[in-house]
């Protein structure tokens, strides 16, 4: 990026810390990655400074290189390394402390992230300071915006503001110092992470949350800073949605996924085999699905209990469950994999393993009914609840009434929503949107699909982007006048 000739309308240049960006599959990499190209189009110089991709390699185990081709090429990436000999999981990688030590090693980091990193990702804060000084020096960067997890990312733009006097913005996907399902303290009273989050809000011009549960928190905690608050909720990508189509199109991925030592999940043509004959004569079966990853948070006990009960007391004799996305966040979690009902495949219930955002309207297009699992938690707002919407197909609610998604899935006019979570209530619920899925008419699904444009992401992103637009103005202001 060079500055603009004389005569130009400044460009102001934002930097953004996103430890997940691409090829990250992390949910939390949709958000920074719709922001890098929309603040791009809106005429920002844009650098990001993220991890390099080593550590998705090694550590996390999961990537998506196809969210490559959807970064901007307006959007500079800078990548820079983790020291992560501390979140090495190979043994053969160990060093020669950890390796010989490994209790004394265990020791050491922990007194480290209690009393200074904030959390396991510090080691990485001075290589992004001094990646944003280089960065600064080349092209003056006029306001950094960090997004959390990891919040060690706030510590390197706390930093940058000592060291520079430039803005910084925060963004938090989730919360720091707040337990999302117990409504508790994550910390112990003495951990770094209670320092550094009041010292980050002190010096913050601005912080987001995704949604008003976690704003109205934060404001309680922090009411010195209330005034610095907004919400930026997600949204859906229009890109990632506009070319679904109705009815049962390929799979999208590759149904022989590993599945760390168990066996491989049924094909839908290999579950429709073991099932009824009855089925295979009375014309394709209503598909419901989940797109996303699941985890152990999840009410998974219930919703399949629910879905046993409703297909043993035949009242599902045509539909079948795909599941499309990660079980876990990182690699294959048994935790989760082993609460689904893979591998009798009489429930017609089938893992096909994640699927690549560029092939997502696929997924979304292979199935009538989307289901909502979502765990119990007034603060958690799923970010695939904004997808689901978007396609304009019937949703299946299996979620506590206090969720935060009850109050973006409400009014979706094709909801059917579980009255509670008891397992006979979730195989009425199951029933319900089945026989819903089969009268589904196109002028309903125009209108759910038009409720669901006020949640297309840019519409989130908006007021967010004029407001660091206005940090970035009153600062550039004064200069102005006084020359």
């Amino acid at each position: 990026m060079t500055p603009d000739p004389p005569g130009c309308a400044y460009r102001p240049h934002v930097a953004i810390v996103a430890f997940y960006f691409p090829p990250s599959r992390a949910s939390g990499v949709y958000r920074m990655l719709a922001l890098a190209n929309y603040l791009a189009r809106q005429g920002w110089d844009v650098t990001v400074v993220t991890v390099t991709t080593d550590f998705f390699e090694r550590i996390t185990q999961s990537s998506d290189p196809s969210l490559l081709d959807a970064v901007d090429p307006r959007v500079t990436v800078e990548r820079v390394p983790l020291p992560m000999k501390h979140l090495e999981p190979e043994l053969r990688r160990f060093g020669w402390f950890r390796g010989n030590y490994p209790e004394l090693h265990r020791r050491v980091i922990r007194k480290l992230t209690v009393r200074l990193w904030c959390d396991q990702y510090g080691p990485w804060v001075p290589g992004v300071l001094a990646r944003l000084l280089t960065v600064h020096r080349r092209r003056p960067v006029d306001l950094t915006l960090a997004t959390g997890n990891p919040y060690s990312s706030y510590q390197a733009v706390w930093a940058m503001r000592k060291a520079t006097g430039v803005p910084y913005v925060l963004d938090s996907r989730d919360s720091w110092t707040l337990n999302l399902f117990t409504g508790e303290k994550a910390f112990r009273p003495d951990h770094a992470a209670h320092t550094w989050e009041r010292r980050t809000f002190a010096d913050a011009e601005l912080i987001s949350f995704v949604n008003s549960p976690l704003l109205d928190w934060h404001r309680r905690e922090y009411p010195q800073d209330a005034h610095k608050m907004m919400v930026v909720a997600n949204g859906y990508d229009e890109h990632g949605t506009s070319e679904l189509v109705p009815g049962v199109a390929s799979d999208p991925a590759d149904p022989d996924v590993d599945v760390s030592g168990s066996p491989e999940p049924f094909t839908a043509d290999e579950a429709a085999d073991e099932a009824d004959p009855q089925e295979a004569t009375d014309g394709l079966p209503t598909r419901l699905g989940y797109v996303g990853t699941l985890t152990a948070n999840q009410p998974h006990d219930l919703v399949w209990e629910g879905w046993r009960r409703a297909r043993s007391d035949g009242r599902l004799p045509h539909a079948v469950v795909d599941l499309y996305g990660h079980l876990g966040f990182f690699g294959v979690s048994a935790a989760v994999r082993d609460r689904l009902p893979l591998h009798d495949p009489s429930q017609q219930v089938v893992w096909h393993g994640a699927v690549e955002k560029a092939d997502i309207a696929n997924a979304y297009a292979s199935l009538d009914v989307l289901i909502m699992i979502v765990a119990d938690s007034p603060y958690v707002t799923s970010g695939k609840v904004f997808e689901y919407m978007s396609t304009g197909k019937p949703v299946l609610g299996l979620y506590e009434p206090d969720c935060a998604v009850a109050d973006v899935l409400g009014d979706y006019p094709l909801l059917v929503r579980a009255a509670s979570l008891d397992p006979d209530d979730i195989a009425d619920a199951f029933v319900e949107v089945v026989a819903l899925a089969g009268t589904v008419t196109a002028e309903q699904r125009e209108s759910a699909r038009a409720y669901a444009t006020r949640f297309e992401r840019t519409r989130q992103l908006a007021p967010l982007e004029r407001r660091m637009r206005e940090i970035v103005t009153s600062r550039r202001s004064p200069r102005r006048a006084a020359s």
